[in-house]
C-alpha cells in the first residue's frame, strides 16, 4: 500500500484579525518607557500626548523552569499542575500475574479549573499541545484555533505570544501608535517608521511563548504569517538537542566502550554502570531517519520522553496506559499508513500487541532496563524471530513525536513499536510505503495472501458471482485475518490534526470515497462475514472514522434491520457501535478495490530454521513423520528487500522492478508404501491454501507458504525448499546482492559448508543466498508428540533439483545439530536451540 508523505505546511496570513486598541490601554496611562524609546519619544511629544506616570516596580524575573529538551525554549514559570491523581482504569493482562509493565501503579493527573474572584470557575482556552508561559488575557490570533494565541497582562502591562502549532513559526508584526510608550521583551525587536509608529517584531515557533512588549499602548494593527518551520529551525533544534544531552551520554557510553557499537553490549555496560542507553547501532541522529531516502528529511531533534514531558509525567511513562483499540494511534508526518493499518488490525487481539514487548529473560529483566531508557519488540524478519532492541529517543516536533504516537503523551507502544520496526530497516525513511499483510506478517510470523486479482474478476462477474464471498466465508470461520483495501493513496496527514486527513492537493481522492465514512488508500480489518438467505454482508471495522459514515444498504440508521430481524439477530447488529459499519457484498465491490488474508493462528507452535542455497540447492531439508492426522503450515521467506535497498523496495516483483529470487516448496512421500523412491506430491502456488499437484512454480515472492494435511498412512514426508537456476541465483558470490554483508549472521549458522563439509574448498566462492523454512502446527514436535520433524540434507545431484516428479532417497542423510527457532503460542519470543530435530 502506497502512502503519500506528509503535507507541506504552507503559508497563512491574517493581516489584522485584531482591533486597534484595548479597552484597558484606553483607560490606563502608559508607564515610563525604556530610555531608548523614551528619549525618541521626548523629541516628537506633544501638548496631547498624555502626560506620563511612574511606571510600576517590575516584579522580579522568576528562575526559569528546569527543563531537560534542549530543543526547547525553556519556561519561566511551572505549567498547570494536577490537582489530583487517578489510577488508571486499565487492567492488568491476566496471563502477566508479575504486571511487567507497571500497568496497576499507573495514574493520570486531573486538573481542575482554577476560581475567579466570587467563586466562578474561569473559562479557559483549550490549547492543544502546551499551554502559555504567562498567565493572562487570551485572544485567540487567527480564524482557526490551534495557531497562535495573544495573551495580555493587564496588571504587569505585557503582551505575549504563545504559538501552539507543531507545523509553523509565526512571525509576528505589530504596528503601534507613536504615542505608546514600550518596551521590547526577550527576542522582541522594535523600531520607528517614518510617522513615529513604532514597529514590533518577533517570531513564534511551536509550543513556545515570547514576551512581546510591555508598557501602554495606544492603538495598534497586526500583520501575523504563520510560516512552514525553515530549515534553520531544525537544524538550530536539532544541534542544540544533540550537542547538550545526546553527545554527553554518547561520550560516557565511549569511554567505556571505544568503538563498540553492539545494542546488546553496550546495554550490559549501562546496566553496570547506570547509565542511560543509547543504541549506538540506531543512534538519535539524522542518519536513522532518512538513510534510503528518495529525498532528504528535515533535520530533527531527537529526546526522551523524560525530556519533552512535564516534571510531574515523568514517572508515569508506561509502555500501555490505555486498552490498546484498533486505530487509536496518531500516525504523525511519516508515510507508514500501510504500517499503521496493519497495526490497527494487530490491535483486534490486543494480548498479541502486549506480547510483542515482552523480555525473553522476564519482568524484572524489562523492569531494569526501560529504567535506563532500553525496550525490546520481537518480530518476525525475513522469518526468523527478533528481539530488536532500542533506546527511547525519538524524533520530535517541539514536545510530540514527529513520527506515530500514542494520544496519550505518557504511553509509549506506538512510538517504540515503530522506532524498533524502523531499526529492523535500517531507517524511518526506508518503512516508507508498503502492503499492510507484510508488516502483519512480521509482527505474528503468520503467512498472508492478496486476493487483489481475485477481487477484480469479482467486481467484472458482479455481485451474484459468490465464489470470492464464500472463501470469505471459510477464512472468517477458520479465524483468519481478512483486511479490505480501498482504491487511491493514503492522504497526508496534517501535522497536529489528529489524523485529519489534508485533501488539499488532490480533491478527487476526497469525492472518491464521500459518503462512505472510509478513506482512500487504506486497509480496514475485516470483523465478521455472514451469509443469511439472500443477505451476503460484511462487518468491517472503521477504524479512523472520517467525514460522514456509511449511510447505505445494511448502515447503522438502515431500516433494512428492522425489516430482517433475522439477519439482525444472525450478525448482532448493534447500532450503538460507532467504529464498525456492515456492507453488502455489493458495495465492497463498489468501494473496495482489493485485499487480503492473514492465516492467524493464534495457537500454534511455530519453528523456524534459517538454510542456504548454494547454486540453487538447499543446505538442509526435514523429515515429517506423524502418529495421527497433523495440519501443517510450511512457510519459505526470502530476504526482504526492504532494508536492502533504497525506499521503496517494499514488495514483490512489481515493486519498482524488484525481482526476489524465485523459490518453492515441495512436499514429497513414498511413490508406494516403504519404497525409497519418492513422488511429489505437493508444490506451493500462489494460493496458500492450493498448493498444486501437478505444477512447479517457482514464485518470486517475499514469503511463500502452503497449508497441507498428513497422514500416518503416507509415511515419512520430505520437505525440499527449492530454488530456481537464474542468472544471478547461480554462480560467483560476487553475482547480486553480499548477502553476508546485509543481513544477520544467523542466517548463515546453517549453511551449506556446515551440512557439507567435504564440499567446503570447492563451494568456497559459490553464491550461498538464504532462505528460512518455517513450520507452524497446533502441537508441539517432539518424541511425545503426534508429529517429529528430522533434520536432514540431500545430494545436489539428485533428480529431485530437476523436476522429476520422482526421485531417489538413498542419498537423504542425517546432519550435524543444526540452529533453530522454537516459539510457543503463550510467549512473545522465541527460543533458540540446537539440534537434529525440532522440538
Amino acid at each position: 500500500m502506497a502512502s503519500y508523505p506528509p503535507t507541506e505546511a504552507c503559508e497563512v496570513s491574517n493581516n489584522s484579525l485584531f482591533s486597534d486598541s484595548m479597552e484597558f490601554d484606553e483607560a490606563q496611562k502608559p508607564p515610563k518607557a525604556p530610555e531608548e524609546i523614551a528619549a525618541e519619544l521626548e523629541n516628537e511629544a506633544s501638548e496631547e500626548e498624555p502626560e506620563v506616570e511612574q511606571a510600576p516596580p517590575r516584579e522580579p524575573t522568576p528562575e526559569p523552569v528546569q527543563q531537560g529538551a534542549a530543543h526547547l525554549k525553556h519556561r519561566k514559570t511551572a505549567g498547570k499542575q494536577a490537582t489530583n491523581w487517578a489510577p488508571l482504569q486499565l487492567a492488568v493482562p491476566r496471563d502477566d500475574p508479575e504486571d511487567e509493565f507497571d500497568i496497576s501503579s499507573a495514574q493520570k493527573p486531573i486538573y481542575e479549573e482554577e476560581e475567579a474572584e466570587g467563586g466562578k470557575k474561569k473559562r479557559r482556552v483549550t490549547f492543544q499541545h502546551g499551554e502559555p508561559d504567562m498567565e493572562g488575557d487570551v485572544t485567540n490570533c487567527f480564524e482557526e484555533p490551534g495557531l497562535l494565541y495573544r495573551i495580555v497582562d493587564k496588571k504587569n502591562k505585557t503582551w505575549a505570544f504563545y504559538n501552539d502549532s507543531l507545523s509553523f513559526e509565526v512571525h509576528v508584526v505589530c504596528t503601534f501608535g507613536k504615542h505608546s510608550k514600550l518596551e521590547a521583551l526577550e527576542n522582541t525587536q522594535i523600531r520607528r517608521d517614518a510617522n513615529g509608529d513604532y514597529i514590533a517584531e518577533v517570531t513564534v515557533y511551536p509550543c513556545e511563548t515570547e514576551l512581546f512588549v510591555r508598557g501602554f499602548v495606544n492603538g495598534f494593527t497586526s500583520k501575523l504569517r504563520a510560516l512552514p518551520l525553515s530549515d534553520t529551525y531544525y537544524q538550530q533544534r536539532a544541534a542544540l538537542q544533540h550537542e547538550s544531552t545526546i553527545q554527553q551520554e554518547i561520550d560516557a557510553i565511549r569511554e567505556i566502550v571505544g568503538d563498540e557499537t553492539d545494542a546488546e553490549v553496550i546495554l550490559q555496560v549501562c546496566l553496570e554502570n547506570n547509565l542511560p542507553f543509547v543504541d549506538l547501532s540506531f543512534p538519535p541522529e539524522q542518519p536513522s531517519i532518512d538513510t534510503g531516502a528518495s529525498k532528504p528529511f528535515k533535520q530533527l531533534p531527537w529526546a526522551r520522553p523524560s525530556n519533552y514531558l512535564k516534571p510531574e509525567q515523568a514517572d508515569q511513562v508506561r509502555l500501555f496506559r490505555n486498552g490498546i483499540v484498533p486505530g487509536d494511534v496518531n500516525q504523525g508526518e511519516l508515510g507508514d499508513c500501510w504500517l499503521m493499518c496493519a497495526l490497527a488490525t494487530h490491535a483486534e487481539e490486543a494480548d498479541a500487541v502486549i506480547k510483542m514487548f515482552r523480555h525473553p529473560k522476564g519482568p524484572e529483566y524489562g523492569r531494569r532496563e526501560r529504567a535506563l531508557g532500553a525496550y525490546r519488540v520481537t518480530f518476525n524478519k525475513n522469518g526468523l524471530w527478533r528481539s530488536v532492541l532500542v533506546d527511547d529517543y525519538l524524533p520530535l516536533i517541539a514536545n510530540t513525536p514527529k513520527f506515530a504516537h500514542s494520544n496519550d503523551p505518557c504511553e509509549l507502544w506506538p512510538a517504540i513499536l515503530e522506532k524498533a520496526f524502523a531499526k529492523l530497516h535500517r531507517s524511518y525513511a526506508m518503512i516508507q510505503s508498503g502492503d499492510p499483510v507484510h508488516a502483519l506478517t512480521d509482527m505474528t510470523g503468520c503467512p498472508s495472501m492478496r486476493f487483489d486479482d481475485d477481487f477484480a474478476e469479482a467486481q467484472e462477474r458482479g455481485s451474484a458471482n459468490l465464489e470470492l464471498f464464500q472463501r470469505w466465508l471459510a477464512w472468517d470461520a477458520a479465524g483468519y485475518q481478512l483486511l479490505l483495501t480501498t482504491p487511491g493513496k493514503a492522504p497526508a496527514i496534517t501535522p497536529g490534526s489528529n489524523n485529519v486527513p489534508d485533501f488539499s492537493e488532490e480533491p478527487e481522492l476526497e469525492q472518491q470515497m464521500a459518503g462512505t465514512g472510509l478513506l482512500p488508500g487504506h486497509a480496514y480489518s475485516v470483523l465478521a462475514v455472514r451469509s443469511i438467505g439472500d443477505a451476503h454482508l460484511v462487518k468491517v471495522r472503521n477504524a479512523w472514522c472520517y467525514g460522514a459514515e456509511w449511510a447505505g444498504a445494511w448502515s447503522r440508521s438502515s431500516s433494512l434491520w428492522t425489516e430482517r430481524p433475522e439477519v439482525e439477530e444472525a450478525c448482532g447488529f448493534d447500532a450503538a457501535e460507532t467504529t464498525t459499519l456492515w456492507m453488502a457484498y455489493e458495495d465492497i465491490l463498489e468501494h473496495f478495490n482489493g485485499g487480503g488474508v492473514h492465516f492467524l493462528e493464534r495457537r500454534a507452535y511455530d519453528y523456524r530454521l534459517p538454510l542456504t542455497f548454494a547454486d540453487c540447492r538447499p543446505s538442509a531439508v526435514i523429515e515429517i513423520t506423524v502418529t495421527a492426522p497433523t495440519t501443517f503450515m510450511l512457510t519459505l521467506s526470502n530476504i526482504d528487500h526492504r532494508g536492502i535497498q533504497g525506499e521503496g523496495a517494499a514488495a514483490d516483483e512489481d515493486a519498482g522492478g524488484i525481482d526476489y529470487p524465485p523459490v518453492m516448496l515441495s512436499l514429497c512421500q513414498p511413490a508406494e508404501p516403504g519404497d525409497d523412491v519418492y513422488r511429489v506430491k505437493l508444490n506451493t502456488s500462489a494460493d496458500t491454501m492450493q498448493p498444486s499437484d501437478s505444477k512447479w512454480t517457482f514464485l518470486q515472492a517475499r514469503e511463500i507458504s502452503m497449508r497441507v494435511d498428513i497422514d500416518p498412512q503416507d509415511g515419512p514426508t520430505l520437505l525440499v525448499p527449492r530454488l530456481l537456476e537464474t542468472d544471478t541465483t547461480v554462480g560467483s558470490a560476487a553475482v547480486g546482492e553480499p548477502y553476508e554483508e546485509l543481513v544477520n549472521p544467523v542466517h548463515f549458522l546453517n549453511n551449506y559448508d556446515r551440512s557439507f563439509p567435504d564440499e567446503a574448498g570447492a563451494a568456497e566462492e559459490r553464491k550461498e543466498i538464504p532462505a528460512t523454512l518455517g513450520i507452524r502446527l497446533a502441537a508441539p514436535l517432539g518424541s511425545g508428540g503426534a508429529a517429529q520433524v528430522r533434520l536432514k540434507k540431500i545430494s545436489g545431484s539428485n533428480s529431485v533439483f530437476e523436476n522429476f516428479p520422482k526421485f531417489p532417497t538413498d542419498d537423504v542423510e542425517d546432519v550435524e545439530e543444526l540452529y533453530f527457532q522454537m516459539k510457543e503460542p503463550t510467549k512473545g519470543f522465541a527460543d533458540e536451540k540446537m539440534g537434529t530435530e525440532l522440538a
